[in-house]
């Protein structure tokens, strides 16, 4: 899979350019506030690099990449709630892109997502329910419904755009920030699923969103994130220069190993985490230029062969920069 057929350049570019701008309308004269790390919650960190006015730090102790300082939470909130880039992102980009990312992308995470139900969880109970937070264009929900048809599946889903969307799509959707979510909206449901994919990357408070997980899911429940890998390859070469590095939407990145803490310190146990991603090369040879390395320049232009498998490396590694993770509720 190449990244034209699910973020094609001309959208992303446009999408980047509007952020970029409102970066400025919407945060340059709210006051910004430094912050522990948001896996380990350590104060120790070093400047990594500064980028659309926001500064980048890497914690001394776990390695986890995030902006810091930062805006206060309503800053966030106002930002997603009627900025433009997100507005575009909500009607141009998914609109455009929405049966590729279902054919290559949705479908088959649907799919993975099934089987680690099954691998992790088993057969869901009568009176079960699996919510997406931050749910999108609905996509998801309509794919894993098909391989869930006995099981209501939920959308948790705040931007208005993307609401009616998925209520016109006929699936159930909480319309409300998952932080701001609670066992009401669910109507008696227990949620024995919570999956959330690219969101993390967002949150001006991850431990926030992962204790409201852990509140919510029924004992025994599964929360499957996808987040972005600091360690990822495309990361560590392009730092500064890498698209997924983009104020205000991506502002935590996580490692393998630091990705758990924040899970265990509210009640999780780490079952599984994996990077499946399928883009670094593809995305690295796009940017060569932005390359200090001339070992990796050179790494880049040998042939598609050699380099299908040094990302199926990548993969097994725990190198790529799309990063997995499931984990489950305590028991107790």
């Amino acid at each position: 899979m190449k990244e034209e057929s699910i973020r094609p350049e001309r959208i992303f570019k446009k999408h980047l350019s509007l952020a970029k701008k409102d970066t400025e309308l919407y945060f340059k004269d709210v006051p910004f506030s430094y912050s522990p790390c948001p896996s380990c919650k350590s104060v120790k960190s070093s400047f990594a690099f500064r980028k659309q006015g926001f500064d980048y730090e890497e914690c001394d102790v776990c390695g986890t990449l995030f902006a810091n300082p930062r805006p206060s939470a309503d800053a966030f909130s106002r930002y997603y709630s009627y900025a433009p880039s997100v507005k575009y992102w909500a009607t141009h980009f998914y609109k455009i892109t929405e049966d590729d990312r279902r054919e290559k992308l949705i479908r088959p995470r649907a799919a993975a997502v099934k089987m680690l139900i099954d691998r992790y969880y088993g057969p869901l109970p009568k009176g079960a329910c699996i919510a997406d937070a931050g749910a999108g264009y609905g996509i998801f929900c309509e794919e894993l419904r098909k391989l869930c048809p006995h099981v209501p599946i939920i959308a948790i889903e705040p931007s208005p755009p993307l609401l009616k969307i998925c209520k016109d799509k006929g699936i159930e959707t909480i319309p409300k920030f998952l932080e701001n979510v609670t066992e009401v909206d669910f109507k008696d449901k227990k949620v024995a699923v919570i999956v959330s994919f690219e969101l993390l990357e967002h949150l001006h408070s991850p431990d926030d969103f992962i204790r409201k997980c852990n509140e919510l899911l029924d004992s025994g429940g599964l929360l499957i994130l996808t987040t972005l890998n600091w360690l990822g390859f495309d990361l560590q070469i392009l730092r500064e220069h890498s698209n997924s590095i983009h104020p205000p939407h991506h502002i935590n990145f996580f490692t393998t190993e630091s990705i758990k803490t924040p899970l265990q310190r509210h009640g999780f146990e780490v079952c599984e985490v994996s990077t499946p991603g399928v883009l670094d090369v593809d995305i690295a040879r796009k940017q060569r230029n932005d390359i200090e390395s001339t070992f990796i320049k050179n790494l880049l232009r040998c042939d598609d062969n050699t380099l299908q498998q040094f990302q199926r490396f990548l993969q097994q590694a725990g190198l790529s920069s799309h990063m997995r993770i499931t984990a489950r509720k305590d028991r107790s």
